[in-house]
């Protein structure tokens, strides 16, 4: 019996995975813990190696990079649950270090595949999953630090230079240092971030912030 846990903000999402585990013992799975966010996940004692099924929204505030860092940085295999118009997203969360996705228009029995397979191969998405991701024009990563993602993420989030320095106690040369290189990084993959629009719409696309603006 493959032990699982469920992260998302959306009660009926958790209370139905918990259900169909209990109501259909066939599946495999077993539903234990289930938490809003990634920290209440880990103080509810969640650091025990598990799969997790990870929601690719929350509503803490926090960035995908982050979430999928901490389950990893834990030993969790992390499978994303996402919406069709998110799947664009799943590619950032695989780079971040996540094994697994599947879409939630998908049936139970599909996502408990994907948890048990996720865990037996290493890696698995689901078949509507790999359809998306392969219509999907490609995109070469930038391979940025975590740092380097924070440094992007309050940047283009609206703060300036010396505010980001002051968040992340580091000094404001440093930070200007980290976007000269993040600016480099993308350049070298041809995703060129000159402006800083750019690198908000960089940002977007890597998962590194939700979207909040039109990509056009």
């Amino acid at each position: 019996m493959l032990n699982a846990a469920v992260i998302s903000p959306q009660p009926m999402t958790r209370i139905a995975m918990q259900r169909e585990a209990m109501d259909h013992p066939e599946h495999g799975v077993r539903i234990g813990t289930v938490a809003t966010t990634v920290p209440q996940f880990l103080a509810q004692g969640g650091t025990e190696p598990t799969v997790v099924l990870l929601s690719m929204r929350t509503e803490d505030g926090r960035t995908l990079a982050q979430n999928v860092a901490d389950l990893v940085a834990h030993e969790h295999t992390v499978v994303m649950l996402t919406a069709p118009a998110e799947v664009l997203r799943v590619r950032s969360a695989l780079a971040f270090g996540a094994s697994g996705a599947v879409c939630k228009c998908e049936s139970l029995r599909t996502v408990f595949r994907t948890l048990r397979l996720t865990r037996q191969l290493g890696h698995f998405l689901s078949d509507r999953i790999q359809v998306a991701l392969a219509d999907l024009p490609s995109r070469a990563p930038a391979k940025l630090s975590r740092r380097e993602r924070e440094v992007l993420g309050l940047y283009v989030d609206g703060m300036q230079e010396q505010e980001v320095a002051a968040e992340l106690h580091i000094a404001e040369s440093t930070v200007e240092e980290h976007l000269k290189r993040i600016r480099r990084k993308y350049a070298l993959v041809e995703r060129p971030a000159r402006t800083k629009l750019e690198l908000y719409k960089r940002a977007v696309e890597d998962g590194i912030i939700p979207p909040v603006l039109p990509l056009a």
